[in-house]
C-alpha cells in the first residue's frame, strides 16, 4: 500500500498489520512497516503511540527529538525508541530509510534495556544486518507474503537478538571477561574487589564493569554475590556444614550476613532451605 502522509514520494511503499489474539496475549507483533523515500515535509510528532519505533536510514540524513535529546540518524544508523513516550522526527530531503512498529510480549521492557544499555541512536557493527533484516521483510510482504503469527514473532525476535548482540570490540574482550569470571569462581570465599578483577581483564574498572554487565547482564560485584550464595547452595544440599561453617566458606565474616544476603536473593533463609530440599517439600 502507499502511504498519504505528507513528504513520502510516490515509489515508497508501507503494510499494516492487525495481530490476532494469540499474538496479542504471547507474542512480538508488527503493527506497520514500510520503505521510505522521503522530502523535509515528512515529519511526525506526537505525544503517545503504542508500538515501538525501529528504523535503519539508507541514505540522507533523519532528524530525531526524543528523551530531551536532539539527535541526527545518518546512512547505516539505526534508531529505537518507545513511540508511548513523546518524540518527533523529521526527514531531510533525499532520505530513504526502512522502518518496523513493534508491540506485544515483553517488547517494551527488551526496548527499555537496550535505550538504558546502548542509548536510542545506535552505530554499531550489526547495523547492516538489521537493515538487511527489515528490507528482506519489506520485499517479503511486497511479494504477497503472508506470515504466521509465529513466523513474524521470530522475525522481530532476529532484530532484537541482533540490537543486543555484543560489539565487536565487546567480543574482542570476550577473553578477559571469562578470565575474571574464572577468578571469581575460583576466589569464591576470598574477597574480590572491583579493581581486582580489573586487573585480571587488564581493563579500567569503568570499561570493565561496562563490558562485564553487558556480557553477563550482572554488574561485577553482583556476579560475585550470586556465585557466593550458588556455592553456599551447593554446601547446604550436599554437606552437613553449619551455616556459620559456609557463610565463612563463600566469604561472609558472619553467618548473619549470608542469611540476608540469602533470603533477599533466594526468598527464603539457608536453613529453610536445606530443610524444604532435603525433604522434598
Amino acid at each position: 500500500m502507499k502511504s498519504v502522509d505528507p513528504g513520502i514520494l510516490p515509489h515508497s511503499t508501507c503494510f499494516s498489520f492487525t495481530p490476532p489474539d494469540v499474538a496479542r496475549e504471547l507474542l512480538f507483533y508488527p503493527t506497520w512497516c514500510g520503505h521510505y523515500y522521503c522530502n523535509d515535509n515528512y515529519f511526525i510528532r506526537r505525544q503517545s503511540y503504542p508500538p515501538l519505533l525501529l528504523v535503519f536510514v539508507r541514505q540522507g540524513s533523519f532528524h530525531f527529538e526524543y528523551q530531551g535529546q536532539a539527535r541526527t540518524a545518518k546512512k547505516g544508523d539505526v534508531v529505537l525508541i518507545d513511540c508511548q513516550a513523546p518524540h518527533y522526527y523529521q526527514a531531510e530531503n533525499g532520505l530513504e530509510f526502512l522502518y518496523l512498529h513493534i508491540d506485544g510480549s515483553n517488547a517494551h521492557d527488551i526496548c527499555r534495556h537496550i535505550i538504558e544499555t546502548q542509548g536510542w541512536l545506535l552505530g554499531r557493527d550489526t547495523n547492516m544486518l538489521i537493515g538487511k533484516q527489515l528490507y528482506d521483510m519489506v520485499q517479503f510482504y511486497d511479494q504477497g507474503g503472508i506470515d504466521t503469527p509465529f513466523d513474524s514473532s521470530m522475525r522481530i525476535y532476529r532484530l532484537f537478538e541482533l540490537l543486543m548482540a555484543p560489539t565487536a570490540q565487546e567480543r574482542e574482550i570476550g577473553g578477559p571477561i571469562e578470565d575474571a569470571i574464572q577468578y571469581i569462581r575460583g576466589h569464591v570465599g576470598k574477597s574480590v574487589t572491583l579493581d581486582e578483577l580489573a586487573g585480571v581483564a587488564k581493563l579500567s574498572p569503568f570499561y570493565f564493569s561496562h563490558c562485564f554487565k553487558r556480557q553477563t547482564g550482572f554488574s561485577p560485584m553482583e556476579y560475585v554475590i550470586n556465585t557466593r550464595i550458588e556455592q553456599a547452595k551447593v554446601l547446604l544440599l550436599r554437606t552437613t556444614r553449619s551455616i556459620e561453617e559456609i557463610a565463612y566458606a563463600v566469604g561472609y565474616a558472619s553467618s548473619g550476613s549470608l542469611i540476608n544476603l540469602f533470603v533477599k536473593r533466594v526468598g527464603v533463609s539457608p536453613g529453610q532451605y536445606r530443610r524444604e530440599r532435603q525433604t522434598g517439600a
